[in-house]
């Protein structure tokens, strides 16, 4: 049986089930659904004024989403809300290719990337079930981690470094490379003053750094 409760300090709906506890953000019941309602031209799916951090707007949710895997539309990749339409279409691009893309994740607000290292580079998939989401799928593998659409900054063409996809905000990361004090990990790569990456050789220093700012550069190159 499954139990939904709130949580009202941190906006989460808590879903408890035998084999354990999940959350689920209010925002994110409200923007899927609201989503949903607007390409199904299904109004009554949408959040009313009251729907929002309620029980009822949970269900709100659950019933936007099975309408969704009912009908046609649930056959093509479902994005995020948030997710520029330019980005999403680069994306479905390179799922029907299957070549090769590096994503640059972010805040949209603020432009900062946030350096990730893992989980970037590969080919797109798609999820099953009724939200068929992207995937990212490294080399080697069969499947992937769900891709935060909505967090894009820019996408980068593996074997060209072309940038199919870059958002506005979207500005390279201010690194730089210095001596370190540690004698075992004698260069650091810095941003602003802090060290986010001690190497003790300078060409794996050189090489996390120009692959922190979206040159096509194998991470095991740096590892």
């Amino acid at each position: 049986m499954t139990t939904v409760t709130l949580n009202l300090e941190q906006k989460l709906y808590v879903i408890t089930e035998r084999s354990g506890h999940s959350c689920f953000g209010f925002d994110n019941a409200r923007d899927h659904a609201n989503q949903i309602a607007q390409q199904l031209d299904q109004s009554h799916l949408a959040f009313a004024p009251g729907d929002y951090a309620t029980l009822a707007g949970y269900q709100k949710y659950l019933m936007a989403t099975a309408a969704w895997g009912r009908s046609p539309q649930s056959q093509r990749t479902y994005f995020a809300p948030g997710t520029d339409p330019r980005a999403a279409k680069v994306l479905e691009s390179y799922r029907r290719t299957g070549e090769k893309i590096r994503l640059i994740l972010g805040d949209l607000a603020t432009g900062e990337p946030w350096l990730d290292e893992h989980g970037v580079v590969g080919r797109i998939g798609r999820s099953g079930g009724m939200l068929k989401i992207p995937l990212l799928v490294e080399p080697g593998q069969s499947g992937g981690g769900a891709i935060l659409t909505d967090c894009i900054l820019c996408l980068v063409d593996w074997q060209t470094g072309n940038t199919p996809y870059r958002h506005p905000a979207y500005r390279e990361a201010n690194l730089s490379l210095s001596p370190n004090e540690s004698p075992n990990l004698p260069w650091a790569v810095r941003r602003g003053s802090d060290a986010i990456a001690c190497f003790a050789d300078i060409g794996k220093a050189a090489s996390y750094l120009a692959f922190m700012r979206g040159a096509t550069i194998e991470p095991r190159v740096f590892a």
